[in-house]
């Protein structure tokens, strides 16, 4: 089994376990402890290896590993490869040949972990000085040989952090994706679903998290937000559907649907007007979405409001100061009653 856990040269070194920390949880857990200088404001750095770098160099990420469990545990580090295909990023099992496996190494190569323990190691990057201009993915996998359960058969456990490497002369390629299309469906169980095509139009792979909301329902009834599914990634190029699935008391709609995804620091919204079908398991045709910016709808009833709050600031300030004007003949005259 294989777990996924979420670098410029110049890294920075991310907040460490220090004593009197909890235990960390249960299984074998991985973590990033250096992340990119350029990337302060990008949560995915420190999460994964995500770097840009010209053929030829070389750099190191520091990286930890604990054990849950009750007992100790030997661990295996190494590097892997892997592919981002239908949305998903694949890390490949021990021995698939890849670039990444061929530039990186890792040490110490293997540790002994007992209960609740942690241990630090470092991956080395030496790409090759002939390497041609792409994005290449891999795994820094931490694995738990295979034990005997009572019944005889071994399980194994691995575990890895995500590297995105770019390789190229320059500077690293805009990130970039679209939102293509919307369209309602119902899943199995009858849940109503919502399908967004999305296509990477940028130049690196993505990571996409985000939430829908829909306005506009039967009676002008809004819902939401609802979460999208957790990772899809998209690869250079690539589309793939983006689910959101909801609740099972909404009406068929019609609704405005409203999805906002986000990739580390780019963030894109769009829109359309879909229902949901009556069949579990069918869904409804796609609608061409249009592009909203992530402010829409906010900024307009905001700015209402100041300027609202600015005229009555401006009229209470004139009647001030006709109060206190010189009292002309015929000049109302204004009483306080007690």
């Amino acid at each position: 089994m294989l777990l996924l856990v979420g670098a410029a040269l110049c890294a920075v070194t991310l907040p460490a376990t220090g004593a009197g920390e909890p235990p960390p949880p249960p299984g074998l857990g991985i973590r990033l402890l250096e992340a990119p200088t350029n990337r302060a404001s990008d949560f995915r750095a420190r999460v994964y290896i995500i770097d840009r770098v010209a053929p030829g160099t070389v750099f190191t990420r520091r990286f930890e590993i604990s054990n849950g469990d009750r007992e100790p545990m030997d661990v295996r580090l190494y590097p892997a490869a892997a592919e981002v295909k239908e949305g998903s990023f694949n890390v490949k099992d021990f021995g698939v040949a890849g670039e990444i496996t061929q530039w990186a190494s890792i040490t110490p190569s293997t540790t002994r972990l007992e209960s609740g323990g942690r241990a630090q190691a470092t991956v080395t990057f030496r790409v090759d000085p002939k390497a041609t201009e792409s994005e290449y993915y891999g795994g820094v996998v931490a694995e738990r040989p295979a034990a005997q359960s009572g019944s005889g058969v071994g399980v194994n456990l691995r575990i890895a952090l995500r590297v995105y490497l770019s390789v190229g002369p320059g500077g690293e390629p805009a990130s970039d994706f679209a939102v293509d299309s919307l369209r309602g469906a119902r899943h199995a169980t009858g849940a109503p679903v919502v399908v967004a095509q999305v296509k990477n139009t940028g130049g690196r792979a993505l990571d996409l998290t985000g939430d829908l909301r829909l306005s506009d329902g039967p009676g002008g009834v809004s819902a939401g937000p609802f979460p999208v599914r957790l990772g899809t990634t998209l690869g250079i190029g690539q589309t793939s559907p983006v689910t959101s699935t909801l609740s099972n008391e909404l009406a068929a709609g019609p609704w405005l649907a409203r999805i906002q995804l986000k990739s580390g620091i780019l963030t894109r919204s769009a829109q359309a007007t879909i229902s949901f079908p009556d069949g579990r398991g069918t869904s409804g045709p796609p609608v061409a979405a249009v592009e909203t910016k992530p402010e829409d709808g906010a900024l307009f009833p905001v700015a209402i409001g100041i300027g609202a709050l600015l005229l009555l600031a401006l009229l209470v300030t004139l009647f001030l100061l006709w109060r206190r004007r010189p009292r002309m003949a015929g000049d109302p005259v204004y009483t306080e009653s007690s």
